[in-house]
Formats: C-alpha cells, sequence, structure tokens
C-alpha cells in the first residue's frame, strides 16, 4: 500500500468514526430539543478553518481576499441556512447578509487608503463566503427537514465517491478527465465513484434509513457523486491558481479541511434539494 494512502486511512478513519459518531449524537440530542446543535458546532469550526485556507488560497493566486472576514461570513451565512422553518426570518437574515458583508470587507482597504482594492476585496471575500456557506448550511439544512441519518447518507454518498473514484481510476483509470486540472483523475475513476455512491444510498434504503426506491436512490446516488467530484475539481482550479498541492497541512495524507470539505460544499445544496425533492427524505425525522 502507497504511504499517502496509508496516512489517508491513519487519519481519514477516525474522522470518518467521529463523523458517524456526531450525527447520532444529533439524532439522539433531537430528542430533547436540541436537534441541530452538535452539527452546528461542528459547522462553525470546520467553515472558520475551512474559510482560512480558501482565503489564504485566493491571496496566493493574486486576488484580494480577507482571511478575516471570510471565515465570519461564511460562518454567519451557514447560520443563517438553518432558519428553514421561519423561511421569512432566513430570507431577511441573507438579504441583510447579500448587502451589509460586501460593504464591512471594503472598510479595511478604504481605511488602508487602498481604494482600487476595496471592490476586489469585497467580490473576492463576499462570493467564497456565500459559496463555503451555502454549501454546508444546505447540508444542515437538510438535516433540519429530514432528520440527522438522511443528512448523514447525504454526506456519505457524498465523500464515497472519492473512494471509488480512486479505486475505479486505479484499477481501470485510462481516460482523462480534466487534465489540465487534476492530471490523476480519469472518467473510468468518476464512473466507479458514481456507482459507489450509489450503492451506499442504496444500502441506506435497504436498512430503512432513507424512504425512497430503489430506481431513486440509484439516480440520487450517481448525481451526488458527480456533483461533488465538480466541486473537488473547483477546489483543485483555486488550489492549481495559487501554485499549490494542497489548501493546508493540518491533515497528513489529506491535506486541509478545504480538501475534506470540497465535494460536500458544492453538492450540498443539490443533496438538499434532491433529498426533498424525490421524497427521499419523508418519513424521516
Amino acid at each position: 500500500m502507497a504511504p499517502n494512502i496509508k496516512k489517508r486511512m491513519l487519519v481519514g478513519t477516525p474522522m470518518f468514526v467521529a463523523l458517524i459518531g456526531l450525527f447520532l449524537l444529533d439524532s439522539v440530542a433531537a430528542k430533547y430539543g436540541l436537534g441541530g446543535l452538535p452539527l452546528l458546532v461542528l459547522g462553525w469550526i470546520l467553515i472558520s478553518i475551512g474559510g482560512y485556507e480558501a482565503a489564504q488560497l485566493l491571496r496566493s493566486s493574486g486576488l484580494a481576499a480577507d482571511r478575516f472576514l471570510i471565515p465570519i461570513g461564511a460562518a454567519l451565512f451557514m447560520t443563517a441556512m438553518l432558519a428553514v422553518h421561519a423561511r421569512y426570518t432566513s430570507l431577511m437574515v441573507l438579504s441583510i447578509f447579500g448587502v451589509g458583508f460586501p460593504a464591512v470587507a471594503m472598510i479595511r482597504p478604504v481605511l488602508e487608503g487602498d481604494l482600487g482594492k476595496a471592490t476586489a476585496t469585497a467580490a473576492a471575500s463576499t462570493g467564497i463566503a456565500v459559496y463555503l456557506g451555502a454549501g454546508l448550511g444546505s447540508i444542515f439544512a437538510l438535516q433540519q427537514d429530514a432528520g440527522a441519518l438522511v443528512a448523514l447518507m447525504a454526506v456519505l454518498a457524498i465523500k464515497s465517491c472519492d473512494i471509488g473514484a480512486y479505486f475505479s481510476g486505479h484499477w481501470f483509470g485510462r481516460t482523462p478527465l480534466a487534465p489540465s486540472v487534476s492530471p490523476a483523475k480519469t472518467v473510468e475513476g468518476l464512473l466507479g465513484g458514481m456507482l459507489f455512491s450509489a450503492v451506499v444510498l442504496i444500502l441506506a434504503g435497504e436498512a430503512d434509513l432513507i424512504m425512497a426506491s430503489r430506481p431513486q436512490l440509484l439516480l440520487v446516488g450517481m448525481l451526488l457523486g458527480v456533483l461533488g467530484q465538480i466541486g473537488d475539481l473547483a477546489e483543485s482550479v483555486w488550489k492549481r491558481a495559487a501554485g499549490a498541492k494542497d489548501s493546508g497541512s493540518g491533515l497528513p495524507g489529506i491535506g486541509g479541511v478545504l480538501d475534506v470539505l470540497d465535494s460536500p460544499m458544492f453538492a450540498g445544496p443539490f443533496a438538499w434539494w434532491m433529498m426533498r425533492g424525490f421524497g427521499i427524505a419523508d418519513g424521516i425525522g
């Protein structure tokens, strides 16, 4: 086994177990009126670190990004996304964020006398804060709508594509997927990863964790798999532009927190929409 894979397994396995444990804890907390709190705390921690890493990547690629405001803005946007059962309140908070955050992001460049940098800082900082906050916020909104177990299955399906894509690409990969962005990714790997994601949801359905037909689970699983890979490629573009291999170095064999969040962030809003709209979340509380 390659040394890098060993590192990934040594770091990734405890993370995987901890994630499942936290979702189960959240499911128990819901019985006492505290559902969402454990996940929200985790979300604040992850999005703060991931936001800082994203800001560093943008700055390394020459874009003006506020590395202190981005984590704060992403956390605020994610929290606002959780108000799914108070939709008008949520809309109001998101509207205030949309107007106020760009203005706040301009303050530092203006005070420093760099007016030309103010607009670029506001645009870059707001864009990445919304991207991060909407992605993770959608996963937590799914938890609010459908329960912790359904949200957990969504995350597992998305991340399972990474595992399936790696081994499928290693064994069968021949056709490059996006060589200019991620040379190691192959079309065969993507297809294997999509199938792996679908199997995860189908098994969850067989265990009565998700209420949906097998064709629905197959379709949604494959869609979540490919959407997660798009998120992975999007982050790869940021890293290439910044001349970085990973978003950080805190997780040996994996990279940074953003390297873990890349696929759930992009696929999160689609998971929320599909797992409600296709009836997968029906009857799960």
